[in-house]
This record gives structure tokens, sequence and C-alpha cells, in this order.
């Protein structure tokens, strides 16, 4: 219904604009999912064919290789490919609706997607097994994750930077929207398969079935020789690749990088207790030396500036509408708070992984080892959320009280959120991961999720009656702040105070009765 929404929407441009317009998206939608499932596809093959744990088993085993690698290449492409299908289903099939394309248009949709998801996981596999014959799999693995973010952080920003609510409610020239189609114009050659898929698209809609079926067998002609050629390198290079995968040096030198962030590290916590700057340094070396995850600040980045540049561009013309913005703001940044807290807070218990015996035989108790990882990274939350709401505020162009009810509430907010991801995580551990990501889509992180929605929502609302009673005396004159005001005041710490202590001590109980 959404995407149908926005094709409608296109559609009543004037002019031959709208056609323009509608074809340079959907090809420039096909180019994205297909530049994705490429780097999805070499990730997830380096984890699904070189670091599964039940290699060792089957590769001794009288499974033949063939059936083997089958097997593993049909599992990387389920794994990476999934999402991408999810979302792009609905847009073809909005596509069709929209140009009221026949019924064959749908029913050949799945057997034409097919081949486009063939082709990028078979591309993917290939580059991975040439890229293991020369690195170990966890490098190889950390570098493309890494690669992998930039790209996807590059992708959002220049979808973001071509500001397309320009063009909300507003009497838009022809040649401004040709010159933005202009500047989103994608690749466009025959031989591409994402230039194939969209076309075979735009004429199955339409029904022109001679040229539809002349890009669907190329599609396809090329899908069967994509997999022809990996079966025929794999044959040749899989086992190699893998046997010698593990042979090689898993560990790096600490890099200068490396030592700078754990010199200033030392320098800014020399003021502690031994026992919680030697938890700090474990930390900190955990994090760093894991690229997985340092690499995805990246993405933090080009998201944080996203959302400013969002706010930024809004178009409010009343300080009414500005400062009612300003409130809600502040629960947007905490489901980004939330989001971030997840994948960093929560699983800051698990990523001790199978080492947590470490932790508990040491003299070392579990409520000092909650605290450490709680100040630890509150710090670098507490400074993303106010970077995030301040400088909203400031391109809001909001008065000092809002302003400071903001800060003070987002404050608060990331105190509750940081204590909810440490104590959660402790609840629901995961030692046993092959993958850091998999600790975010627990049954345990989504129930952290669905609370931190919540107590987000909550903030929100508490807020909302001090910024209502300020507005209502700047408009009108007249202070009608009473007891409520001061209630929603006490009612912001009492629940941020419970939200914090009740999962921490929670934690430290669940801590105790883990038998090693």
């Amino acid at each position: 219904w959404f995407f149908r929404r926005i094709l409608v929407y296109f559609d009543q441009i004037p002019g031959n604009v709208s056609e323009i317009l509608v074809i340079q998206l959907l090809n420039l939608l096909c180019l994205t999912f297909f530049s994705m499932l490429v780097f999805s596809n070499v990730i997830t093959s380096i984890s699904t064919m070189y670091m599964s744990r039940d290699l060792d088993l089957l590769v001794s085993s009288p499974i033949p290789a063939r059936d083997l690698f089958l097997s593993k290449y049909i599992l990387t492409l389920i794994n990476s490919s999934w999402m991408a299908v999810l979302f792009s289903l609905p847009v073809f099939v909005a596509y069709g609706q929209v140009n009221y394309a026949p019924w064959v248009y749908y029913a050949l949709l799945p057997v034409l997607i097919a081949p486009f998801l063939i082709i990028p996981s078979g591309m993917g596999i290939l580059l991975t097994m040439f890229l293991m014959r020369f690195f170990p799999a966890k490098r190889a693995h950390q570098v493309l994750s890494f690669v992998g973010l930039v790209f996807i952080a590059g992708l959002v920003m220049y979808f973001r930077f071509l500001e397309p609510e320009k063009f909300l409610g507003q009497d838009v020239p022809e040649a401004v929207i040709i010159q933005f189609v202009d500047r989103m114009k994608a690749p466009d050659y025959e031989w591409l398969p994402s230039s194939m898929m969209a076309r075979a698209l735009q004429l199955g809609a339409f029904g022109d079935w001679e040229l539809f079926y002349e890009k669907f067998f190329a599609l396809w002609a090329a899908a069967l020789g994509v997999l022809a050629t990996t079966l025929i390198i794999a044959m040749k290079i899989y086992y190699q690749g893998w046997s010698s995968a593990y042979g090689s040096e898993k560990f790096s030198a600490v890099t200068k990088k490396e030592r700078r962030v754990y010199r200033l590290t030392r320098w800014a916590i020399q003021g502690l207790n031994i026992e919680t700057r030697a938890l700090m340094m474990k930390d900190v070396k955990l994090f760093w030396r894991d690229t997985g995850q340092w690499s995805q600040l990246f993405m933090l980045g080009a998201l944080a500036i996203v959302y400013i540049f969002n706010i930024r561009n809004l178009p409010l013309d009343t300080i009414y509408l500005k400062n009612v913005v300003s409130v809600i703001n502040i629960g947007l940044a905490g489901v980004v708070l939330a989001a971030v807290a997840v994948r960093f807070v929560f699983s800051t218990t698990s990523v001790e992984g199978l080492s947590f015996w470490v932790i508990k035989s040491s003299p070392i108790s579990f409520k000092r080892f909650l605290w450490e990882k709680f100040f630890l990274y509150l710090i670098p939350l507490l400074t993303l959320a106010e970077i995030l709401v301040i400088v909203s505020n400031l391109f809001l162009g909001v008065d000092a009280f809002v302003m400071a009810i903001s800060a003070g509430s987002i404050a608060l907010l990331t105190i509750g959120l940081t204590g909810l991801g440490v104590g959660m995580g402790a609840i629901y551990p995961k030692f046993d991961y092959e993958n850091v990501a998999e600790i975010g889509m627990t049954s345990g992180a989504i129930l952290y999720m669905i609370i931190s929605l919540g107590y987000a929502g909550l903030t929100v609302m508490l807020c909302a009656r001090p910024v209502y009673t300020h507005l209502y005396s700047v408009f009108t004159g007249r202070n009608i702040a009473g007891v409520d005001t001061w209630l929603s005041y006490v009612a912001m710490l009492v629940i941020t105070a419970v939200i914090v202590y009740a999962p921490m001590r929670k934690g430290v109980e669940s801590l105790e009765k883990i038998e090693i």
C-alpha cells in the first residue's frame, strides 16, 4: 500500500516526467538490491562455507564435494537474500498494480526474481573463494564487513542528500524534477543484471511479452552460467581454501591506532581502582579488536548526520510546530539510542563468550562487573544523545526552557536505556554465538527493544506537560503550571531509577546462578 501510494503520486506529475522518474527509480532500486546482495553473499558465505562449526564433520564425511558445496550455496542464498525479497516484492507488486499489469505478470514474478538472486549469490561466493586463498577466514570477514558498512552508510547519505522532501506539498517546476531525476540516475547498461531486471519488470507490467521473454531468458541464462562457473571453480579451489583458512595467523599485531586508543583509555581511567581499570581495559580491547563492532561506528555516524539533516530540513513554519517537534524529537532520539544500545550495550555481557569463566572464577563481584559496563557505555551514548537533541533544537530554534527540558529528558532516557541494556543483557546472555549480530536477534534483545520503545514513549508523554504549560504561558501570558508539572519531573526520575536498578540487580542474580 505504501509503495503504491508513492507510485500513484509520481504518476500525477505532468508530462512524461513521471514515466522517466519511475523507470529511473526502478533501475536504481534494482541496482541497489543487486549491489547489496553481492556484499551480503560475500559476508554470509564466509560464515556458512568457511567458519561454520559443522564443516569439520561434513568435509571429512563421505558426502560428495559437489553436494556439500551446493547445500552451502543454497543456505548462503537463503540467508543473504530473504530480506531483499521481503523489501523488493511489495515494490514490484505495487508497480504492477499502478500500471494495471495482467495476472501473468504476478505469476511470473517469483520465477523472474529467482535468477536475480542466483547471479549475485554466485558472484559473491566466487569472490569469497578467491579471497580465502590469500586471507584467513576471520580476517576477510572483518574486512568485508567493514567495506559493506561503509557502502551502506554512503548509500543512505546519498539518498538523503537528494532532498526528496522539497517536492512535498509544493508546486515544483518540471525542469527541477528533471534535474532531480538526472542527479539520481543509475548506470543503465543492457548487460547488467539489474538493468535486465528493471527492463523485464517494465515490459511485463505493460504486457510487452515478446521483449519480456527476451530479458527473462537472458536473466536465466546468466544465472545458470554463473552457477555453473561457480561449481566448476569450487571443485578446484574450495577445499584448499577451507583447509588453509584456519592455518593462517588468526590474530594480527596491535596497530598504532589501537595503541593510541589504549593509552588514551589508561589516561582517562587512571583515577579509578585497579579492578575497575582492569575491567574497562578488557572491554575496550574486546571492542577494538573486533572489526565487526567498531566498523559500525561509521554507519552510526552516517545515520546521525542524516538524522540531524532531516530535522534541519523539516518544513516547519510556526514556533508552535517547532516546539512540538522538539518534544517528539526526544522520542525519536530514544528510538535511535535503543537501536544502538541493543547492538552494543545489550551484547556487552555476551561478548565475553566462552571466556566468561574467567570472570566467574575471579574475585571481582558481578555487581562491579555490570556497573563498570554501565558507566563505560553511558559516556559515549550520552554524548551521542545530547548531540542529536541539542543540535536538532538549535536548528529548530527553540527557547532555553524547551532546550533544557529536552537535554535533561534525553539524559535520563539514556541512563535508563543503558542500565536496562546492561541488566537485560546479563539476564539473557548468549555466550555461544557464531556472530555478534546474533545476540541482537535473540528473544531477550527483542524484549529489550519493546521495553525501550515503551520507556521512550512514556518519557515523551511526561515531557509534554511541562512544555505545554511553558508554551501556554509564552503565548497567552498566563501561568498554568501546577503540581502536575513537578509530578512529571518526579515521575521521570523515579521511572528512570527503577528501570536502571531493577534489571541491574536481576542481572547480578542471574550471573551468580550460572554454572560453568
